[in-house]
């Protein structure tokens, strides 16, 4: 196959940048298809794009908000690509991608997949998709270290009095005899208690800590708690493989189908607000969108296997 030049990798990125902006209309998606049977350097770089979109499933939130985010300009997205095309592809990603740098964590999961690991004092860890923790048990305490995704933890009771914690990037959360579930965001931590209690304290104001109950859950960044929610044991369903939903904005739904599958996973402003009520299975995402298109006025277009995008219609 050719491999493409400077100016095919600009018009493959002013492709993605348009589609991303809003759904091709037929037309658009037809000249589409037109500049890629052109030429096979149009048909290499497009599959650089997807590369570069499977890659999206493992890059951290913010530079994944940043990929998608419409102001986004095409030389961004042409500087991945190039990237991606050239050697330097996996040593530039470690150094600015902490995703892939959990290659070196204790213990990982993949985009989609969960695994469920016990540690020597009994206690049960559930990690969900995408997911990187490191263990240290010492005499002085027992702490999990979340680098990214989320966690299960059913604490274990031949620790003793040794504390235990989990450890994220915005500060630290305490186990008082419980079973709770942790999750590293973007820009914060959010964590939800099943049974017993637990206290969290923001990194930088540790004199802020707060106490949470069972059925509570709150979000805190490195200064600051926010307010406390409900947290109910549907919203733990992950751990079976399901995301169950009561009356939920189809946007937040999709969102949370996006985290189990590698490349693009997106909802139109129009279809977001739409309201859906039912349990979904996380390792047949293919299948759940089918169902929300035969129950929803929605359309489900994929574009690539790694770019789906979710619209609605009259």
């Amino acid at each position: 196959m050719v491999a493409p030049d400077r100016k095919v990798f600009e018009a493959a990125a002013t492709w993605y940048v348009q589609f991303q902006s809003q759904p091709p209309t037929p037309a658009e998606h037809c000249a589409w298809q037109q500049w890629l049977n052109d030429d096979p350097a149009h048909l290499a770089a497009w599959k650089q794009m997807e590369q570069l979109q499977r890659s999206l499933g493992t890059l951290p939130q913010d530079l994944t908000r940043r990929a998608l985010s419409a102001t986004q300009q095409r030389r961004q997205v042409l500087k991945w690509m190039l990237v991606l095309g050239g050697t330097g592809y996996l040593g530039w990603n470690v150094q600015h991608a902490p995703s892939l740098g959990n290659v070196w964590a204790d213990y990982r999961t993949r985009i989609g997949e969960r695994r469920r690991i016990e540690l020597a004092d009994g206690t049960q860890i559930d990690l969900n998709t995408g997911t990187a923790i490191d263990v240290v048990f010492d005499g002085r305490q027992r702490l999990i270290r979340l680098r990214e995704g989320e966690v299960l933890i059913h604490t274990g009771k031949q620790g003793g009095q040794t504390p235990f914690y989990v450890e994220t990037r915005q500060g630290r959360v305490q186990a008082l005899g419980t079973w709770f579930t942790v999750r590293q965001l973007a820009d914060s931590t959010r964590v939800g208690v099943l049974e017993d209690r637990v206290s969290v304290s923001p990194a930088d104001q540790p004199d802020r800590t707060r106490l949470l109950a069972a059925g509570e859950s709150v979000d805190f960044d490195r200064e600051n708690v926010g307010p406390n929610h409900a947290y109910r044991r549907t919203q733990a369903a992950w751990v079976d493989g399901q995301v169950i939903v009561l009356d939920a904005r189809l946007g937040d739904l999709i969102d949370d189908l996006a985290r189990y599958r590698s490349g693009v996973l997106q909802c139109d402003p129009a279809s977001a607000h739409l309201r859906v009520s039912g349990t979904f299975r996380l390792d047949a995402t293919d299948a759940v969108l089918a169902n929300l298109q035969a129950t929803l006025p929605i359309q489900v277009k994929y574009f690539t296997r790694y770019w789906v995008s979710v619209t609605r219609v009259a």
